[in-house]
Parts: structure tokens; sequence; C-alpha cells
């Protein structure tokens, strides 16, 4: 059965958006707390007094333990109670009923019993996959005209693509021994390609570089220009129109940048792999000026240099980061990810938006697995059909989902789909492109050509939806299935937290989940955008996985691409080295594995050493160069700004402190000393240049003082000023209210948490990641606020400088709460390296009950805590525990099963 608490405080504050004026109006009104009835106009600090509600004035301080068993009813008759007369006050007791019907939607099927896991790999026994041959043709580029490689490669930004598009020109040898029956030329990269087999013209090819995916895959019949014997191919390309990408390894950019061509000729009919005639590589020619008669068989390109070359499509993991790959779907035996990846197959929860046309579609539920036999079949006899009036559909996963759509075709013709995904059921709708991709689907209406009997694959992304048009093939075409392929990398759910709280045990599973999906070919900000590594996520990502997998590997390696090969800093941005530093810190923290940390001991000091390059005399960092900073997506906090500066020497002061513990473990004493004394002399420097004079607080700014609680050593009152002054007003119902982002809203519930109000950080939790479950997440998004408004909630999002539809609804950065109930509910914490000794300090807050495990190299802890009958733990063995409940202490030596009673 549902349970629900409401603490409501003054004027019931809360959620919504477009009425925020005249919810400003209603601050000092009658107030209701429904878990303890009182009602009337006292003030907020007696409501707390009575029953220990939370103390902020908001309306969905909710879900906590009244049981209902009408939802919508009992939670609206209490709602009217606190409902003052007016006009002015209709909408609001609009929106409350409204958040009730919320409410009860995502809590009443939780109140049922322990949920459907979100993830479909939880139980799942990763098989492997079939034997996979890497495809051996290359990207290749004009050798000395590579872009990223110049001095001047600033001036050439990405999203600048009417630079650097002179033609280049290619050419190739090769022989063939019996002219096969069907041959099939397929090329990639450019968005304008002209190809020539011995001097005939096989095709000319063109891409709309408003089109998201930065490059596709062209094909086209070569049989008929070829002849037995010595055949060349030659290629005029210009550079595809490039996507944004975070920096990393020179190959990545390049790629995301579009200087590169793959071709090959296979033997066989559109859609059939098999071993090619001919395939790009390293020994190919080219120029970046096409002499006459260049495509001429004839031609001499001795002077010609041999291309550069990236290496075959599938040779290194770089090839797959920040959607640069997304375009290579349509090429024949192109896998696209790693060895240690697994795949399955999902068929849709829903089919909606049928839309037949002149057509007929039969068998529609098929596509859900609730047919038991028989293939869904199109009929469309319209030969003209446009992707506007043709008959299409939309799929649900019922879920996010990291992977691609997959085609099976029974139909003895070659059919054409118009496919567009979306993240919600409106961005797959949305298939228009604005600037900024507001409007449209993030990876944009793309064409799927699906080979006669054989199986096709869309790109791959983050999606919950396809919206599918069938355009062209025969007048009848079936498929045996149309599902979606799930890419995921394999991990045991070793970790886990269920409590008498059915919201709190969803925020778990959903933060599990959001971070799985972004465990790919490293650890990942989004599987949608930007599908690439960046350190500030994996700084939350890292605690989530270590808790809930307890899986180093992927972090491990995500860590040491991140370094970079030359100067400068991660990411490209200067407090992400300071993460990097902290990341590494955290993973060391929770797996103690010394021989990971020894082999990055160079990699520490390169990193630290371009931290120290930006120093002043008073060892503070003051961006005298004017780089763009980021602390968090929220006015002031990013750019040239006093507080992005403020953060990002906090950030360097406690990178400085923990790598003096690392290097500590290393036997590197005296750098040890070095940055632990660089450390205290930063975060003086931001205490004497920075802190409030009256408090040490540092403005009214939550990021920052949330921040210096985790850089800085405060002592108990210090912290109460802290939380009377800044962490106490953490709210977001009033316009004034501040912004902060998922990613950094972990941040404040620690600085809640040890400032002493675990409590109030709990329900902060349930109000802000409780809201993005209202609203229908299945994974937790970049970027949220109350007050956003909710008739399309993913137009409405902002991140990253933009909003709408480029957002991601499933990012790494916002799965935080998932450690944090490990850590501070369960309150299972490693006090040394890889858990040989452990802290136990679990905190119900208020519940009733909790269960949870968490993984270590040693085993799993496993404990249950119960406010009416103790504790149950399980220790692994060679573990050293201190477990603090109550007023009870209890030093533990050994593994074992232990019970304390409640206090």
């Amino acid at each position: 059965m549902a349970a629900l608490k409401v603490g409501m405080g003054e004027a019931a504050r809360g959620v919504e958006l477009p009425y925020l004026a005249r919810l400003q109006r209603l601050r000092q009104r009658q107030i209701l707390c429904v878990r303890c009835g009182v009602y009337g106009q006292q003030r907020k600090a007696e409501l707390e007094s009575r029953c220990g509600s939370y103390s902020h004035p908001n309306l969905t301080r909710v879900f906590q333990s009244i049981p209902i068993r009408n939802s919508f009813t009992l939670y609206a008759s209490r709602l009217q109670l606190a409902m003052p007369s007016g006009r002015d006050d209709f909408m609001l007791k609009l929106y409350r009923i409204s958040i009730a019907i919320l409410v009860a939607f995502v809590l009443s099927p939780l109140a049922q019993g322990q949920p459907a896991p979100l993830d479909p790999t939880r139980n799942l026994h990763a098989v492997a996959e079939p034997a996979h041959t890497p495809l051996p043709e290359e990207y290749i580029w004009t050798a000395d005209d590579v872009t990223v490689l110049r001095p001047d490669h600033g001036k050439y930004p990405w999203n600048r693509p009417e630079l650097r598009v002179q033609p280049h020109v290619f050419r190739a040898h090769f022989q063939v021994a019996t002219l096969p029956h069907a041959a099939t030329l397929y090329v990639a990269g450019p968005r304008e390609a002209h190809v020539f087999v011995n001097g005939h013209k096989v095709d000319d090819f063109y891409l709309n570089i408003d089109e998201p995916i930065g490059f596709h895959v062209f094909h086209a019949d070569a049989a008929s220009a070829l002849k037995v014997g010595d055949n060349v191919i030659a290629i005029e390309a210009v550079r595809g129109r490039g996507i944004v990408s975070g920096g990393g390894p020179l190959a990545t950019q390049q790629l995301t940048y579009g200087e590169v061509v793959v071709a090959k000729i296979v033997p066989a009919a559109f859609g059939v792999n098999a071993p090619a005639l001919v395939i790009s590589n390293k020994n190919w020619r080219s120029s970046a000026k096409a002499d006459e008669h260049w495509s001429d068989p004839g031609f001499d390109d001795s002077s010609w240099k041999t291309v550069q070359s990236l290496g075959p499509v599938e040779s290194d993991v770089d090839l797959r980061q920040w959607s640069a790959d997304a375009g290579m779907y349509g090429w024949p035996g192109y896998k696209g990810m790693s060895a240690a990846l697994r795949t399955f197959a999902l068929p849709a929860a829903k089919v909606s938006h049928v839309f037949a046309g002149r057509g007929s579609f039969a068998n529609l539920d098929a596509l859900t697995g609730a047919s038991g036999k028989g293939s869904f079949t199109v009929t469309n006899n319209n030969t003209t059909v446009t992707d506007a009036d043709a008959p299409s559909l939309l799929l649900d996963f019922g879920r996010e989902m990291a992977g691609r759509l997959l085609v099976e075709s029974s139909s003895s013709a070659v059919s054409t789909l118009s496919i567009a995904y979306g993240e919600s059921e409106i961005e797959a709708l949305s298939t228009g492109i604005s600037t900024g991709q507001q409007g449209g689907n993030y990876l944009g209406t793309n064409l799927l050509d699906v080979p006669a009997n054989s199986v096709a694959r869309g790109p791959k992304s983050g999606f919950r939806y396809v919206r599918i048009r069938f355009l062209r093939g025969a007048p009848v075409v079936a498929f045996k299935s149309i599902r979606v392929e799930g890419i995921y990398y394999p991990v045991t759910y070793a970790g886990s937290f269920e409590s008498s709280d059915p919201l709190l045990n969803r925020i778990w599973e959903t933060g599990a989940y959001t971070v799985h999906l972004c465990m790919q070919d490293g650890i990942w900000d989004a599987v949608k955008r930007d599908r690439g590594r960046w350190v500030g996520d994996m700084d939350v990502e890292g605690r989530v996985i270590s808790t809930a997998f307890g899986d180093s590997a992927l972090m491990q390696e995500t860590l040491r691409a991140l370094v970079p090969a030359g100067g400068g800093p991660v990411n490209g941005i200067t407090s992400y080295s300071a993460l990097w530093v902290t990341s590494l810190y955290n993973l060391y923290w929770h797996d103690g594995n010394r021989e990971f940390l020894a082999s990055q001991h160079d990699a520490l000091l390169h990193i630290l050493a371009n931290m120290d390059a930006g120093l002043d005399p008073d060892g503070m960092f003051t961006n005298a160069k004017h780089q763009w900073l980021f602390v968090d997506w929220s006015p002031g906090l990013y750019a040239v700004t006093r507080e992005a500066m403020i953060g990002t020497n906090m950030q360097y002061g406690l990178a400085y402190r923990e790598a003096g513990e690392l290097l500590l473990r290393l036997g590197d004493k005296a750098n040890s000393e070095r940055y632990r004394q660089q450390g205290e002399k930063t975060l003086a420097a931001v205490r004497s240049r920075f802190r409030d004079t009256d408090a040490p607080t540092y403005g009214t700014t939550w990021q920052l003082n949330a921040l210096a609680l985790r850089a800085e050593d405060y002592d108990t009152q210090a912290m109460q000023q802290v939380w009377s002054r800044v962490l106490s007003h953490v709210k977001q119902d009033v316009p004034t209210d501040q912004v902060v982002s998922p990613y950094f809203n972990l941040t404040v519930l620690d600085a809640m948490a040890k400032s002493g109000h675990a409590r109030e950080a709990l329900d902060w939790m349930r109000m802000y990641w409780g809201g993005m479950l209202a609203e229908g997440a299945t994974s937790f998004w970049e970027s949220y606020d109350l007050r956003w408004p909710k008739g399309n909630s993913h137009l409405s999002l902002q991140a990253d400088g933009t909003s709408g539809y480029f957002v991601s609804l499933a990012h790494g950065w916002s799965s935080g709460p998932t450690a944090w109930l490990a850590e501070n509910v369960l309150g299972i914490t490693p006090a040394s390296p890889g858990y040989d000794k452990v802290e136990i300090r679990p905190n119900l807050l208020g519940l009733e009950y909790a269960n949870g495990s968490v993984p270590t190299p040693h085993g799993v802890i496993a404990i249950h805590v119960d406010q009416q009958k103790g504790i149950e733990l399980d220790l692994p063995g060679d573990i050293q525990a201190t477990v603090v409940y109550g007023s009870q202490t209890h030093s533990l030596s050994k593994g074992g099963h232990y019970s304390f009673a409640a206090n």
C-alpha cells in the first residue's frame, strides 16, 4: 500500500512554475502538516517542534509514511484544507491536486511490493557475443593536411562547417580475378563524394550539413564498372560536417571534425557482407589538389603522398566516442562496440500514434511480442509516398535504453524506413531542426535501408521511443521483428537498497540504472549526448559504480584515457584536472588497487604540474588567461566569473590535499608533503580573499558553500552557521531561488548531511529526484528544476548553454542519490583504501527500516536496520569494522554475522 507523508510549510509552496508570482503572495497564509495534523497560522518552527517535520516551506516535502488507500481522495482532501479562498489561488488549488495525482501515479505501483527492475539486464545472464573479426578497412585522410594537427587548429571549430571545405582526392589500385554477379560500393565520412571506378563515375553523394549526424554511409551498385585485372578507384571528397567533442585523443578529434574517408567495394548485393575487393587503407594515395585527369585509370599518382590513417574502423575505442560513429550504422559488418560489451533484444512495450495513410498494418501485436506467431506486415501501394504521408507508428520501449533499432526483414525486396529516436515521446515526434536543436530530436530523422531477408540496425544512441515511417519497398513488406538491440556493460548488482519508503527505493534503482546505461566504451556522461568521457560526470558516477556494482575496470580505463597527451587541462576545463585527481582518490579508496594507483603516478604528477602552472604566489588560480571555467550549470558558476573562480580554487585545494594522500600511499613522501601544503595554501588564499567577514560562508550560493564543506575542515559551530545562513534555504519554489543541477546537488546533499541535517537532505532528495520520477523519468536527467514548465518538460530542460531535446534524459552525473543512500542511510563507508577498515553508521532518518548491501574487494557487506528490532549485519572476512548505532559503538575485528539490539 502506498505510503505518503506531507510536510507542508508556509503556503505549501513548491513546484509549479507558471504561477510562481501568485505563490509568492501566499507565503504567510495558512499551512498544514499532514504528519501531525497541525493546521492554522502557526509558523514552521512551531510545526517542527511538534513533529520534527522538515523546516523548509515547500509543498512537496512528501513521500514518507502516511498509508493511504485512495491516493487521490486523501491527498486532494488534505491539500484543500490549506487553500485560501480567492481567484488568485484557484490555479494553485488545481496544481496541488495535479501534484497529488502525479505522486499517486508514481508511488501506487511501487506500493504493491518490490517494483520490477528498471534495468532489463539486471537478471540477465551475460552470454558471450558471437565471434566477430574486426573490420580491416581504415579511416584515412590526406597526409600533412589534418586540421587537428595544425598549430592554428583553434581557428577551425567544429561548429563552423563552412571552413576547410576544399575537396581532397584519393586513389588506389586493386585486382579482380573474376567479375562478381553483384558488387556494392560503400563510402562514409564526407559530406560530399564523387566516386569513379576505372574512370566511370559510380555515383555522386551529398549530405545535408544541417542533419545532426556528422556523416552517413552512402552505397551504390558498382558491378558494371569493374573489370578483370587491375582496377582503379578514385574519390573526390569534402570533409564531413563535424560534431561537438570534448577534446580527447587526436583520433577522436579528427573523426569528430569530419576529416576521414572510409571506402570498400563488396562483391555482393547491398546489405550482404563479404570479403571486400578493395578497402581504404594506409597504402592509398591522396592530394589536397585535384590535378587534371586525376580520376582517369592511367593517371600517374606516384607524386602523391600516401594517406594518413587512423587505423581500422573498429580498432580503437577512441573512434567510438562522442557519437562520432553514429552514421556508421549502415556499414556492412560494423559492430561498433568494445569486446567487453554485450547485446540483448527487447520488444516494444507499447505501439501508439499508428497512422496507416493509404496503406495498412497487420499483426501490430507482433511488435510488442504479444502475438504468438506471424510477422508484422505493412501494405503500401502508394509508390510516391513521402515522409509526411507514409504509414507510420511510434514504438515505446518502456524505459530509457542504450542501443539501436534492430529491424529484421522477411521480404524479398529492400525496404526503406525513416526513423527518429526520442528520449521523450515528443522528441521522437518532433522531427524538425532548429537552432541549437531545441525543436528537433537529437540525431534527426535518418533513413534505414533494410536488405531483403536480412537485418538492419539504426544509429547507436540513448532513447525510449522510435518513430518509424515506412517509405519504400515491395507493396507488402513483412518484418520478422522490429526491436531495440540494447548495448550494455555486464555488471552485477552487488549493491542494493530497500526501505520502508518506496520512493527512495525507486530513486536508488533509477540512479543505478542511469549510471549503468553510461557504462559503455568507457564511463560516459550519457548515452545520447555527449557519449563521451567527462571527468566531472565521473566524479559522481564513480561513487555510484563503486557502491552499486563494485566494478573498477571501466573506471581505470576511463581515467587512463582522460590524461592529456600534451599540456592543458583534462577535458579542456581547468577544474576538471582537479576532478581527475578526486576521481582517482575515490576509486582508490573504494577498490584499494595500489597497482593501478602506482601506474598513474606519472599521470598524477603531470596533471598536478599543469594545475601548478596557473597559480599565483599565494597559491591561488587567478585565471590570468581568462579561460572558460565550469563549476555547475547555474548562473555565475561557469564562464569567466568570480564565483566560477572561487569554486575552481576550492576544487584545486581539495585535489591537492587528496593528491598528497595518494602520493603518501605510493611512498612519494616529498611530493606528498608538497601537495598537502599546496592544498592548505590554496584553501587559505580562498578564505582570505573570498570568505564572508562575519561568517564562514561564501555568500549565499548553495554550490560554493557545499563545496567549501567538502574541501575544508569546519567545526560544528561553523557548519551550523553554513546551514542556517545558506543550506537551510535550499528550495525551488519562487523565481529568486537558486538553480542547481542534479550533478552538483549531490555535493549539496553531502554538505547537508555533514552539517548534521541528513534528514533534511533526504527530504530534498525526495522532492528533487522524486520530482523527476513524478514527471515520468525512468533514468535521471541532465538538468532539472522544480519550477520549470511541466506541459512539455523535456523541451523546458536547460543545460550546456542551451535547452530542449538537446538536453539528455539519462545523465550519469545525476545518479548521486544511489551512493548517498548507501553512505548515509545504510551508513557504510570505507575508512581505509579498499574497505580494509570500514565505518558503519546506519541512520534511518525517519524510516521504519532499511536493508541493503555494498560491494567491497573482500566481499559484500549486507545490513538490515529496523527501528524496532535493531541491526543485522553480515561482514565478509578480513574487514575491520566500527559500528556506530545511536549510543552504541562496536569494534569488529573479523567477518561474520552480527546482531545489535535497537537503542
